[in-house]
């Protein structure tokens, strides 16, 4: 890369950190009224509204498109190392069978449920793999090898955004009518809800005991996110046949093997010698502002009507698989007795 083309990306980094830095600043102000809504959702939701006032220049807008693409990316790598694979085997054992089975049902289920609706293009994936796994960061991971639009990952976010938040509410309420112990209640929502800040809001809301299993539980579901992913490209790759336009799908990402590798360096390292506290809390903010700063240039790039076009129906299909990782999760704790 030549050094003007160098600093043009630089310069797109200029509008991608505003809208940042406004996105925190949303998310604050939810939280002060008891709304706790992704950053990155509302970093694209921002970048949406700032898009509709001011207009970037079609070059800068290529520039901000490639930036925040490379940024997600490195995101997705380092989010790897918040798994410690060996907290999750001895924390939530029961819970990896489990999870491996209702993470791949509502994937397989609602991406064919998906199609059958009518629901247009990659939202259908880009639906159940961010109700299957961990909301916001899969369905940007998965937008990718789904070759899905800007405008239909911003619709997967927003739904997606909704059926947590509903979740996050919802579930602590219900914790005293189900009649689930602390145990009980943290595997259930460390399996069913869809963000990794809304589990710990909400599995905390049922005590120490919860909060903590919650957690753990919830980052046994981002374990199957690179092994998702890979399954996704191979079926999308063969979709397209040996004549597909712009080349096949990468059969597997160089961010999922990046992802793949801090889990792996991460599990070894705390095994052996031992992470220093403050490195995982660290890099998880790192990769959530990484996150953060490429969905506002997906935002940048959006325009409301795009998105609204899409209609009801991914909506409802994110509600229907929802309530079906909900209730096959509270199924399974009522009946192995957690």
């Amino acid at each position: 890369m030549n050094t003007s083309k160098l600093a043009a990306k630089a310069v797109a980094l200029g509008p991608l950190i505003l809208v940042a830095a406004m996105a925190y600043a949303a998310q604050y102000g939810l939280r002060g009224i008891g709304l706790l809504i992704s950053p990155i959702a509302l970093a694209m939701i921002v970048g949406m509204l700032a898009a509709a006032v001011v207009s970037l220049p079609k070059a800068m807008g290529k520039d901000v498109g490639d930036v925040s693409k490379l940024i997600l990316r490195w995101g997705i790598v380092l989010m790897g190392l918040q798994l410690d694979l060996h907290r999750i085997a001895t924390t939530a054992g029961p819970a990896i069978p489990v999870t491996l089975v209702t993470t791949g049902a509502t994937i397989a289920l609602f991406w064919w449920l998906g199609k059958r609706m009518g629901v247009s293009g990659a939202l259908p994936i880009l639906v159940a793999i961010g109700t299957g796994i961990c909301g916001a960061a899969a369905i940007v991971a998965a937008s990718a090898p789904a070759r899905a639009r800007d405008e239909e990952t911003g619709y997967a976010l927003g739904v997606i955004t909704l059926c947590g938040t509903v979740a996050l509410f919802a579930e602590p309420a219900l914790m005293g009518v189900l009649g689930l112990s602390e145990r009980a209640f943290g595997f259930w929502v460390g399996a069913s809800v869809h963000e990794v800040a809304q589990v710990v809001a909400a599995a905390f809301a049922g005590g120490p005991v919860a909060g903590e299993i919650g957690t753990v539980v919830k980052l046994t579901r981002v374990v199957w996110m690179a092994p998702a992913l890979i399954v996704v490209a191979i079926l999308l790759r063969r979709a397209e046949g040996a004549d597909a336009k712009g080349g096949k799908v990468p059969l597997v990402p160089w961010y999922v093997l990046g992802f793949l590798a801090m889990a792996a360096i991460g599990s070894v390292a705390q095994a052996t010698t031992g992470l220093p506290g403050w490195l995982r809390p660290a890099m998880q903010w790192v990769a959530v502002a990484f996150f953060v700063v490429a969905l506002a240039g997906v935002g940048l790039g959006l325009k409301v009507g795009q998105v609204l076009a899409f209609g009801a129906r991914p909506l409802v299909l994110a509600g229907l698989a929802s309530l079906f990782i909900a209730l096959t999760t509270l199924a399974w704790v009522k009946i192995a007795g957690i």
